[in-house]
């Protein structure tokens, strides 16, 4: 988040490999970290989000980079489903 320009909330930086090890706070920080990025990319002007970036020796937008943290939270929410139903857990929309 930090190349969209906003600073990363203080609570979110903090080695949470090391700090962050339950599951409950493992789902808060990232209920948290969504949130963050959510609030940031609402409170930015059309101007900034065309702002150009480079990430990663690619061209880019800051509105393409909050686009990639959407995607990236949707492909780890597949593999989370797809582990879960080879382990046998139904996701509960699928009752």
């Amino acid at each position: 988040m930090s190349i969209t320009g906003p600073p990363i909330p203080p609570e979110l930086k903090a080695n949470a490999e090391q700090t962050v090890t339950s599951k409950p706070e493992v789902i808060a920080w990232l209920k948290r970290s969504l949130e963050a990025v959510k609030k940031a990319h609402l409170v930015q002007p059309p101007s900034h989000l065309e702002k150009k970036v480079r990430r990663e020796r690619r061209d880019s937008t800051v509105d393409a980079m909050y686009l990639r943290i959407i995607i990236d939270a949707n492909e780890h929410m597949g593999q989370l489903v797809a582990y879960a139903r080879t382990m046998g857990v139904v996701p509960p929309w699928s009752k």
